[in-house]
């Protein structure tokens, strides 16, 4: 499963959330100039 997220939201929770619950970090995207660096993560399904 592949997901992005801004790293800031939440003063960093929501990324930590995603994190614990098993996602890794595997890139960044800028859908567009005016939207912020999202990162791009990924997590194996079963």
């Amino acid at each position: 499963m592949t997901l992005v997220v801004n790293k800031g939201a939440g003063d960093g929770k929501v990324h930590a959330v995603y994190r614990s619950w098993g996602y890794e970090d595997i890139g960044q995207s800028q859908p567009s100039p005016a939207s912020p660096l999202l990162t791009v993560m990924l997590r194996a399904t079963r």
